[in-house]
Protein backbone atom coordinates (compact mmCIF):
# COMPACT_ATOMS: atom_id res chain seq x y z
CA UNK A 1 0.00 0.00 0.00
CA UNK A 2 1.17 3.51 -0.91
CA UNK A 3 1.59 5.86 1.74
CA UNK A 4 3.19 8.59 0.42
CA UNK A 5 -0.07 10.78 -0.71
CA UNK A 6 -1.73 10.14 2.79
CA UNK A 7 -2.57 12.43 5.52
CA UNK A 8 -4.41 10.88 8.18
CA UNK A 9 -5.61 7.62 8.71
CA UNK A 10 -7.93 7.15 12.10
CA UNK A 11 -9.08 3.58 13.40
CA UNK A 12 -12.18 2.83 15.10
CA UNK A 13 -12.34 -0.77 16.23
CA UNK A 14 -13.32 -3.17 19.27
CA UNK A 15 -10.39 -5.82 19.16
CA UNK A 16 -12.96 -8.46 20.37
CA UNK A 17 -14.75 -8.29 17.21
CA UNK A 18 -14.48 -9.67 13.87
CA UNK A 19 -15.48 -6.55 12.38
CA UNK A 20 -12.17 -5.07 13.68
CA UNK A 21 -10.00 -7.48 11.58
CA UNK A 22 -9.75 -5.18 8.36
CA UNK A 23 -9.03 -1.96 9.92
CA UNK A 24 -6.29 -4.13 12.22
CA UNK A 25 -4.78 -4.97 8.80
CA UNK A 26 -4.41 -1.98 7.69
CA UNK A 27 -2.78 -0.76 11.07
CA UNK A 28 -0.31 -3.28 10.89
CA UNK A 29 0.41 -2.95 6.91
CA UNK A 30 1.76 0.67 7.46
CA UNK A 31 5.26 0.71 6.83
CA UNK A 32 7.45 2.26 9.91
CA UNK A 33 8.16 5.06 7.57
CA UNK A 34 4.47 6.40 7.19
CA UNK A 35 4.70 7.36 10.48
CA UNK A 36 6.49 9.94 10.02
CA UNK A 37 4.43 11.45 7.23
CA UNK A 38 1.04 10.26 8.06
CA UNK A 39 -0.90 11.10 11.32
CA UNK A 40 -2.24 7.44 12.70
CA UNK A 41 -5.48 7.57 15.21
CA UNK A 42 -6.50 4.71 16.43
CA UNK A 43 -9.23 3.99 18.99
CA UNK A 44 -9.78 0.78 20.39
CA UNK A 45 -13.63 0.83 21.95
CA UNK A 46 -14.71 -1.40 25.59
CA UNK A 47 -15.67 -5.13 25.03
CA UNK A 48 -18.96 -4.72 25.68
CA UNK A 49 -19.33 -1.73 22.84
CA UNK A 50 -21.73 -2.23 19.56
CA UNK A 51 -20.28 0.87 18.02
CA UNK A 52 -19.11 -0.29 14.54
CA UNK A 53 -15.58 -0.79 13.36
CA UNK A 54 -14.20 2.06 11.25
CA UNK A 55 -11.64 3.43 8.73
CA UNK A 56 -11.30 6.96 7.62
CA UNK A 57 -8.13 8.50 5.43
CA UNK A 58 -7.26 11.49 4.02
CA UNK A 59 -5.09 12.40 1.23
CA UNK A 60 -3.17 15.28 0.49
CA UNK A 61 -5.59 16.26 -1.97
CA UNK A 62 -8.70 16.41 0.42
CA UNK A 63 -10.31 12.81 -0.64
CA UNK A 64 -11.54 11.52 1.96
CA UNK A 65 -12.04 7.55 2.19
CA UNK A 66 -14.65 6.22 4.48
CA UNK A 67 -15.61 2.59 5.66
CA UNK A 68 -17.40 1.37 8.40
CA UNK A 69 -18.51 -2.70 9.54
CA UNK A 70 -21.05 -3.26 11.78
CA UNK A 71 -22.32 -6.40 12.87
CA UNK A 72 -24.98 -8.70 10.96
CA UNK A 73 -27.61 -8.93 12.97
CA UNK A 74 -31.04 -10.92 12.17
CA UNK A 75 -32.98 -7.51 12.10
CA UNK A 76 -30.21 -5.89 9.68
CA UNK A 77 -30.35 -8.85 7.44
CA UNK A 78 -33.90 -8.56 7.60
CA UNK A 79 -34.05 -5.18 6.51
CA UNK A 80 -31.87 -5.01 3.91
CA UNK A 81 -33.83 -8.16 2.33
CA UNK A 82 -36.98 -5.96 2.76
CA UNK A 83 -34.83 -2.63 0.82
CA UNK A 84 -33.82 -4.89 -1.50
CA UNK A 85 -30.05 -3.32 -0.62
CA UNK A 86 -27.26 -5.41 -1.64
CA UNK A 87 -24.79 -4.97 0.66
CA UNK A 88 -20.98 -4.69 -0.69
CA UNK A 89 -18.55 -6.29 1.90
CA UNK A 90 -15.42 -4.61 1.37
CA UNK A 91 -12.42 -6.34 2.03
CA UNK A 92 -8.62 -5.58 2.43
CA UNK A 93 -7.42 -6.43 -1.07
CA UNK A 94 -10.48 -3.70 -2.11
CA UNK A 95 -8.98 -1.11 0.16
CA UNK A 96 -5.44 -1.25 -0.83
CA UNK A 97 -6.23 -1.24 -4.11
CA UNK A 98 -8.36 2.02 -4.09
CA UNK A 99 -5.41 3.86 -2.13
CA UNK A 100 -2.81 2.76 -4.74
CA UNK A 101 -4.83 3.84 -7.24
CA UNK A 102 -5.40 7.26 -5.91
CA UNK A 103 -1.90 7.43 -5.56
CA UNK A 104 -1.00 6.65 -9.05
CA UNK A 105 -3.27 9.45 -9.78
CA UNK A 106 -1.87 11.61 -7.80
CA UNK A 107 1.66 11.23 -9.08
CA UNK A 108 0.55 11.64 -12.83
CA UNK A 109 -0.55 15.18 -11.32
CA UNK A 110 2.55 15.97 -9.88
CA UNK A 111 4.26 14.52 -12.85
CA UNK A 112 2.19 16.87 -15.14
CA UNK A 113 2.57 19.62 -13.37
CA UNK A 114 6.02 19.46 -13.42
Amino acid sequence: MKTTYLTTLTATFNPFLATAKIPRLILSSLPASAHRTVKVVSKQLPRNSTEPSTLEMHFKDGKTLKYSWALETPESKAAALAANKKVEKVQLRDIVWEVDRHARVLSRQEDLKG
